[in-house]
C-alpha cells in the first residue's frame, strides 16, 4: 500500500509542499491532507538502491524515556514510515528489526552484533533513527555523522530537509558513535527530536507527525541518491545550488 507522496517532482529533485509547519512544531494537531503526485513516478526513483534502517535500541534497552513514551517505540514507528516511502520509490530496504516485541524484553541491545549484520547487507546507506534527550527546553531534530564525505553530504541533505520542515537551527554535527564509526557505508544518525521535551514528545508520538517527519528524512535521502544517477563520485560532492527548488 502506497503512502501517497506529499509533494511534487521537478527536474532536479523534489519540490516539497509547505504543510502547516508552524502549527505542527508548536502543538499537536492533525496536519492538512496532502494530495499524491503522479503515481507513474512511484517506484522508479531509487530503483537499484539498497538502504539499511536501524531503529535504535529495542528489547531490554528501550533507550531514552519521556513522560509517556519509550524511545525505541518512536524510533520503530518512524523507521517503518521511512521504509514505506523508500519502498514506494523503488529502493530495497533492510531493517535491523521491524516489529514490536521482535527484540525480547529480556534481550540486551548489542550494538556490535547489529553493526556486523548491517555490514553484511550490502547497503549503500545506513539511516540510524534515534530520539534525543537533554534538558526539557531543548527541541528539534539533528543529524549526525562520523567520517567521510559521503556520510557528511547524506547528513547535510537530510538535515536540510528537517530544518525546512521544523525550522530547527540545529546543524549537521560530527559525533563518535559506534554504529557510525564501524558501518562500511555512508552512515548517519537522525535524532528525530527531544523525547525529554514534553511538547516535542507529544509530537513524536503523533502518527501524522511521524509520517511527515519520515517524509522529510526520505526527501534528504532521495536528494543524495539522485546524484547517483550521475557519476558515483558526485555522491561525495556538495549538491548543486539549484538542486532543490522551493515554492
Amino acid at each position: 500500500m502506497s503512502h501517497g507522496f506529499p509533494g511534487r517532482l521537478r527536474k532536479w529533485g523534489w519540490r516539497a509542499t509547505v504543510i502547516a509547519v508552524a502549527e505542527l512544531t508548536m502543538a499537536v494537531s492533525a496536519p492538512k491532507t496532502i494530495g499524491p503526485i503522479d503515481p507513474g513516478l512511484s517506484g522508479a526513483l531509487l530503483r537499484g538502491r539498497r538502504v539499511v534502517i536501524d531503529p535504535g535500541h529495542g528489547g531490554k534497552d528501550s533507550g531514552a524515556r519521556g513522560l509517556i513514551a519509550h524511545e525505541d517505540q518512536i524510533n520503530l514507528a518512524i523507521a517503518l514510515d521511512l521504509r514505506q516511502w523508500l519502498n514506494d520509490a523503488g529502493a530495497d530496504v533492510k531493517m535491523t528489526w521491524d516489529k514490536p516485541g521482535q527484540i525480547l524484553p529480556s534481550q540486551k541491545y548489542r550494538v556490535q552484533h547489529r553493526v556486523n549484520w548491517i555490514n553484511r547487507t550490502g547497503g549503500q546507506a545506513l539511516i540510524d533513527i534515534h530520539c534525543n534527550s537533554a534538558e526539557k527546553r531543548w527541541r528539534g531534530p539533528q543529524t549526525f555523522y562520523w567520517a567521510g564525505k559521503g556520510s557528511y553530504y547524506l547528513a547535510y541533505d537530510v538535515q536540510g530537509e528537517l530544518q525546512y520542515f521544523t525550522h530547527t537551527r540545529r546543524p549537521v554535527t560530527r559525533i563518535d558513535q559506534y554504529v557510525l564509526r564501524y558501518a562500511r557505508m555512508p552512515a548517519i544518525n537522525v535524532e528525530v527530536g527531544f523525547i525529554s521535551n514534553p511538547r516535542e514528545e507529544k509530537l513524536l508520538m503523533n502518527p501524522q507527525y511521524q509520517r511527515l517527519l519520515s517524509w522529510y528524512i526520505f526527501l534528504g535521502i532521495d536528494q543524495w541518491f539522485l546524484k547517483g544517477r550521475w557519476p558515483e563520485h558526485l555522491l561525495h560532492s556538495p549538491p548543486p545550488a539549484h538542486f532543490l527548488v522551493r515554492d
